[in-house]
């Protein structure tokens, strides 16, 4: 201890003035390191003693705890070589434990046994001869490593080298709890040495850390994998690790039927054979049928360390069929976990058919839009390949958008309707034939319905007696019925005294309109115990008359173009298209009837009915029918409703064309006609004229407007050996359709309108004889007229022959039998 006054000198001039404790303000530190010692093991703290000069060399090295003044450790090399200077330490902190050693690099005070008390922050002072002095700051932290680990299960239980067994499936939790330690250690798990992806970690208290792992379902591969739990808080000392193995108990892995037989005799002996793999120890096998385990006398059984076999013989009989034979294996280790195989034994013979209405189902309680299903129970062997349906002797598809589901062996009516009560069966055919089920009636009760379509439209005139019927279909058939009349003013009930039921479904109700205010509509609604009628059934009881005849009738061919009487067989083609524009209905639904009528025997040779849709009646007449008798044709059209027919008008005189009289170059088509028949026809002119005569000239008396230009067309006509040219007026335009609520007062009906003032004719004029084709050009007719053009003039002539005001002239030319009136708009 020599040197340690001239130390207490050196000392006493670093010292800060006016105190006696070391400041870090006094001089500058060059940097602060951290350092890290385990308790117990050596730590290490740098000072760099390297002067900045080379020619210089450092003095003394002093180390000071922050918390005192006064050096704990000094290295003196004042007056002496580096390698002989003066080391003290200060046995009050590091005595013996600390020594200075400059070979390293950086320099260090290395401290052997670290203690807890140790833990704390140090500078070291190095003084140079010629450099300032050099300062460095050393923080040096102790590190305390956990000293006890602990495994157990979750029952708390110690686990040391093996956990188990447990059963495949699982859950495995394993509980590592470390004390002691600091820092506070981290505790993990590894599995089979790799992380594992899951733990959970929990502090205790501040010397306990606990960390749980936890596998929900251990699988076949978990056996004997190693499970180990590893703390650490440094990384100056390996970590400490605690590990378990797994044991566990496996169920079987597999089994199968094996020679699976394609089907069975009934009555004969039959083997099945089942095998299994995979369970440790050794399976059980045990044979079931319908869910019943079978006699142990009848299986035999055995069994390795890698598989068990077990064969049943026994005599199956026709129940059999269908039924599910199964074998089953299990661990006795693990009863729950279990394996197994089946087979659905087939058992020949014939088909056993039964159908029965769904169990869920009271027959005498379904009514309409109710779900109903059937059940048909086969046993069959072969299996059956055909399953049908059948409601009253007619078969059922499927249909999902009609509602009707047919599966295997049932059949689903989805809201059904009373259309679907009946008879049903099931039929089910395989390879020994076909049978069918006994008979299942369906009773579907439903509201009452209209037997007829609504409304129905009920013409009357004024106090005529009408007995309105109103019958509808109902299940129960007993039906209570309410009649209501409506109008534009007013709504009531029909007192029950004005109406009768008739069988249980029908009621009659005996009306009268007095007035217009009767006239409305009758509503009929029945009721019985399903429910009140949801339509009611309706009669529009309207004021009626016969409909008044079409107009404006116009002819097509099928190709779209206009028709006219010369046109031949293959110019019409397939068909021609008539279309007429309807007139007055007389307040109830009308047709338009359109006939063809020979004009020779007057028998009508077809007629074709349409509706009447938005105005207009449209008919399709095929050629055909045009050219079957051989003879003219005249087509006339007219309308019909309740209350009778209408007038009916000519459209059109067609005459046969055949192919052969079509090549000579004559537009002639009556030159078949006798000579008898032409003269009927020419005298038929001749009164239709007489009697337009009178009218046009009463019609001219009678109206106070000046008389419109008179028609006078023309018409050639060939008969024999001469040809005519008849003139003639057209008759006057038919009334248009009454108004039977409001008729005229004077009692004339309207003129029909067609866009033109109506015109009404004079007398017929006598048109002069035409001698040649071109003195007279021959009359293109419209289409309501459609008269005939007459061929060129023959060579030989007759003077013409005239009667009344009508001329006519011999020209060989058969007239139409009717000459109609400017009728149409066409």
């Amino acid at each position: 201890m020599q040197f340690l006054p001239s130390l207490l000198f050196m000392l006493s001039a670093t010292l800060v003035r006016g105190t006696g404790e070391w400041s870090e303000d006094a001089e500058d530190l060059v940097s602060t390191v951290d350092i890290d010692a385990v308790l117990g093991k050596t730590a290490s703290l740098p000072c760099d003693v390297t002067p900045d000069a080379v020619e210089d060399r450092v003095y003394m090295v002093l180390w000071f705890r922050k918390s005192g003044g006064k050096p704990i450790y000094s290295y003196d090399v004042r007056g002496r070589s580096f390698n002989k200077a003066l080391q003290w330490s200060d046995p009050g902190a590091f005595g013996p434990r600390a020594y200075f050693a400059t070979v390293a690099q950086p320099a260090a005070l290395t401290l052997s046994s670290v203690q807890l008390d140790d833990e704390g922050v140090y500078r070291c002072r190095v003084d140079f001869k010629n450099s300032p002095t050099r300062n460095f700051q050393i923080r040096l932290t102790v590190i305390v490593p956990p000293h006890q680990m602990l495994l157990y299960d979750k029952s708390g239980a110690d686990v040391s080298g093996v956990i188990g067994p447990l059963e495949e499936g699982a859950a495995l939790v394993l509980v590592c709890e470390v004390r002691g330690g600091r820092p506070e250690p981290v505790v993990t798990w590894l599995i089979d040495n790799l992380p594992a992806p899951q733990y959970i970690g929990v502090k205790t208290d501040t010397h306990v850390m606990v960390n749980r792992l936890e596998l929900q379902h251990l699988k076949r591969e978990d056996l004997n994998t190693t499970f180990k739990c590893r703390a650490a808080n440094t990384h100056l000392m390996p970590p400490q690790d605690k590990s378990v193995r797994l044991e566990m108990n496996l169920a079987p892995i597999s089994i199968s039927l094996v020679d699976r037989p394609t089907q069975l005799i009934a009555n004969s002996v039959a083997s099945l054979r089942c095998v299994t793999e995979g369970s440790r120890p050794p399976a059980r096998i045990i044979w079931f049928k319908a869910g019943k385990q079978f006699d142990k006398n009848k299986v035999t059984e055995y069994s390795n360390e890698t598989w068990t076999v077990s064969t049943l013989t026994y005599e199956p009989d026709p129940s059999d069929n269908g039924v599910i034979v199964k074998c089953a294996a299990s661990n006795a280790a693990l009863p729950s976990r279990t394996v197994e195989d089946q087979i659905e034994l087939n058992v020949v013979y014939s088909p056993l058919v039964t159908l029965s209405l769904g169990s869920t189902l009271n027959p005498n309680e379904i009514e309409e839009s109710d779900d109903v299903y059937f059940e048909c129970n086969v046993r069959a062997n072969p299996k059956e390949y055909r399953i049908t349906w059948f409601h009253n002797d007619k078969q059922v598809t499927h249909n999902i958008s009609s509602g009707v589901i047919i599966s295997t062996r049932s059949l689903v009516l989805q809201k059904v309707t009373r259309r679907e009560a009946g008879a049903y069966t099931c039929k089910a055919a395989n390879a020994r034939g076909e049978t069918a089920s006994e008979l299942v009636k369906l009773r579907v009760q439903y509201a009452p319905v209209c037997v007829d379509p609504s409304p129905q439209v009920v013409g009357a005139a004024i106090d005529e007696e009408l007995n309105v019927r109103c019958a509808v279909h109902a299940d129960p058939g007993d039906v209570t019925f309410l009649w209501q009349f409506n109008n534009s003013g007013e709504s009531f009930n029909v007192s029950p005294a004005r109406y009768g039921t008739i069988n249980g479904s029908t009621s009659e109700l005996r009306y009268t309109p007095a007035s217009e205010r009767d006239y409305g509509a009758l509503t009929c609604r029945g009721s019985n115990a399903v429910g009140s009628q949801a339509q009611p059934c309706v009669f529009q009881i309207v004021p009626a008359a016969r409909p008044s005849p079409p107009r404006n009738c116009t002819v097509f061919t099928s190709n779209g173009s206009n028709w006219t009487e010369d046109s031949s067989h293959e110019e019409i083609g397939e068909s021609l298209i008539v279309r007429c524009v309807t007139g007055y209905d007389g307040g109830l639904p009308q047709l338009v009837v359109l006939e063809a009528v020979d004009t020779v025997s007057n028998n009508v040779r077809f007629n074709v009915t349409a509706n009447d849709t938005d105005g207009v009646a449209v008919f399709l007449v095929p050629a055909g029918l045009l050219w079957l008798s051989g003879n003219s044709l005249r087509l006339t059209a007219h309308s019909k409703n309740d209350k009778g027919s209408s007038e009916k008008i000519m459209l059109y005189a067609l005459a046969y064309q055949g192919p052969e009289k079509r090549t000579d170059g004559s537009n002639s088509l009556m030159a078949s006609v006798s000579k008898p028949a032409f003269w009927a026809i020419i005298l038929t002119v001749a009164v239709c004229s007489g009697v337009a005569i009178f009218t046009g000239y009463f019609l001219r008396r009678k109206s106070v407007k000046p008389p419109t230009k008179q028609q006078t067309p023309e018409l050639q006509l060939n008969a024999g050996d001469g040809q005519y040219v008849v003139a003639y007026t057209l008759k006057p335009p038919k009334q248009a359709q009454p108004d039977i609520l409001n008729p005229p007062p004077d009692g004339n009906p309207p003129m029909a309108k067609c866009g033109v003032e109506a015109v009404k004719n004079g007398p017929l004029q006598a048109d002069e004889w035409t001698h040649s084709p071109s003195e007279r050009a021959p009359l293109h007719a419209s289409h309501e007229q459609r008269a005939l053009l007459s061929p060129p003039r023959s060579s030989s002539t007759k003077p013409p022959t005239t009667s009344g005001n009508m001329t006519i002239s011999r020209r060989e030319h058969l007239i139409a039998e009717e000459i109609p009136g400017p009728e149409s708009c066409v």
